[in-house]
């Protein structure tokens, strides 16, 4: 198969649609799409589908103490690697059949050396579908976003972050306060998922269609709608290398802002004279911070 250039009513009579009315139905089709997705991402509380990411951060080592003298720096526990493991976001597909042709003649109409043909359903994806896909990928269907307020153009999905990138507070740990509690984080930054709502756009024309009395008739807005609909909403779900997927890393659309994992990269040795019997010693978080990961939502048609 292939794709085809479907006929318009232009004066009352059939013609060829130009490259402008093409676009405009395809970015009608993933305006739609986006109305009604069938490709979703929800936020749970655990066991997403989508891949794990990690948050690390550093806690003190454990404190010592001893009768007569400090022990070293050596003889004083390191600073240790907490690390927490979000997977929040989980993708769900529609459950949906293949969008019917009715008695052959539903879709819209070409010309094929003078002869009036209806559009087969294969048709139909070669025409509108590929760049409908291309088209939903990258206008980022989610976006990853530091604030429950969503940006322009979306909707929060949930109050519940999908990663929060935590750090060891260091002004959480005293020299007067050994032994301090092991692990005293700090939230750097939390990230939430959002949904785009879409654009709305409008026909330049459409296209016509061969009635059950073999009469050529123009689609209804509404008519065509109506079958861009199905047909996006089954392809990004079924259909070989149109199907639309969300990942974590890897290749694809980048969709909003990445997700750093942060950490401090040393430690500090201190000491705390109690009384003649109680010296003590604790390392504690400190240097400079360094990122040890960024993680990215993904889109991409596969």
């Amino acid at each position: 198969m292939a794709a085809r250039t479907p006929l318009k009513l232009n004066s009352g009579n059939p013609k060829e649609m130009s490259t402008t009315d093409l676009n405009n139905i395809k970015s009608r089709m993933a305006y739609l799409y986006f109305t009604d997705p069938s490709v979703t991402l929800s936020v749970v509380g655990s066991s997403g589908s989508l891949d794990a990411i990690t948050d690390t951060r550093t806690q003190a080592g454990a404190s010592t103490t001893h009768v007569s003298s400090f022990r070293s720096a050596a003889q004083t526990p390191n600073v240790s690697t907490v690390t927490v493991t979000y997977d929040k976001i989980t993708e769900a597909t529609a459950s949906l059949g293949a969008p019917a042709d009715t008695s052959n003649i539903r879709f819209p109409i070409w010309q094929d050396s003078g002869n009036i043909r209806a559009m087969t359903l294969q048709e139909m994806y070669d025409t509108f579908v590929g760049s409908a896909i291309d088209t939903i990928v990258a206008a980022q269907p989610y976006k990853i976003h530091t604030s429950t307020s969503a940006p322009s153009g979306y909707t929060n999905v949930s109050g519940t972050a999908v990663f929060s990138d935590t750090r060891a507070n260091t002004a959480a740990y005293t020299a007067g306060g050994i032994g301090e509690t092991l692990d005293q984080p700090t939230t750097i930054t939390n990230y939430y998922l959002h949904r785009k709502n879409g654009d709305s756009v409008s026909y330049s024309s459409r296209p016509m269609y061969i009635t059950s009395t073999n009469h050529l008739k123009e689609y209804t807005e509404a008519e065509f709608d109506a079958i861009l609909k199905e047909v996006i909403r089954y392809t990004t779900v079924n259909l070989a290398s149109n199907k639309l997927r969300f990942y974590i890393g890897g290749s694809g659309t980048t969709c909003g802002t990445g997700m750093a994992n942060t950490k401090l990269n040393s430690s500090t040795y201190q000491q705390r004279y109690v009384n003649t019997n109680d010296y003590r010693t604790q390392e504690f978080p400190a240097g400079s911070v360094t990122t040890a990961n960024t993680y990215y939502l993904k889109a991409r048609k596969v």
